[in-house]
């Protein structure tokens, strides 16, 4: 079934949600990128971008690139989930 960005942005906040995440907390290594992104089709893929983009800014997460590309809770993403 297709992903809107709003199913997307809602399934990330989920994840931090799930792990009782606090701000400054990742999304498990490898989970953004070899699980999720990869289990979306080319169209919910473009989805996934622009979901991306508008949690990063709506300032509830950041993006950190490296080792490996996830997501980090901001604090008002945590205010948010919890």
């Amino acid at each position: 079934m297709p992903k809107d960005k709003k199913s997307i942005k809602k399934d990330i906040l989920d994840k931090f949600r799930e792990m009782d995440a606090e701000a400054g907390h990742v999304l498990p290594e490898g989970w953004l990128q070899d699980e999720y992104y990869t289990s979306l089709d080319a169209f919910d893929q473009k989805s996934f971008k622009q979901a991306v983009k508008e949690l990063i800014t709506k300032d509830l997460v950041v993006k950190v690139d490296k080792p490996q590309k996830t997501l980090k809770l901001t604090g008002k993403g945590a205010d948010l989930i919890h």
